[in-house]
């Protein structure tokens, strides 16, 4: 990657680090220099009432019908039961 695309920040030293964009967002530190936890979405079990699809995703889209008005988050399943 080129320099012009980079930018500069401070590290926690005090110290002049360039960085591109991706790999400032993946380090991005607060004003004390501590590594702040950037919780990652995770995957949730849902249910489509229309075509009746059971899929595991991050959104509420189905992507059977590609709809989501009767997509809804299923809270128990069989394991629980078991």
């Amino acid at each position: 990657m080129e320099k012009a695309q980079m930018f500069s920040t401070l590290d926690s030293s005090r110290e002049m680090r360039f960085q591109c964009s991706g790999c400032y967002k993946h380090n991005k530190t607060d004003f004390m220099g501590e590594k702040k936890a950037v919780a990652a979405p995770t995957k949730k079990e849902f249910f489509c009432g229309r075509c009746r699809y059971k899929f595991k995703a991050k959104n509420t889209l189905c992507p059977y019908c590609s709809k989501e008005d009767q997509v809804v988050e299923q809270l128990h399943s069989v394991k629980d039961f078991l």
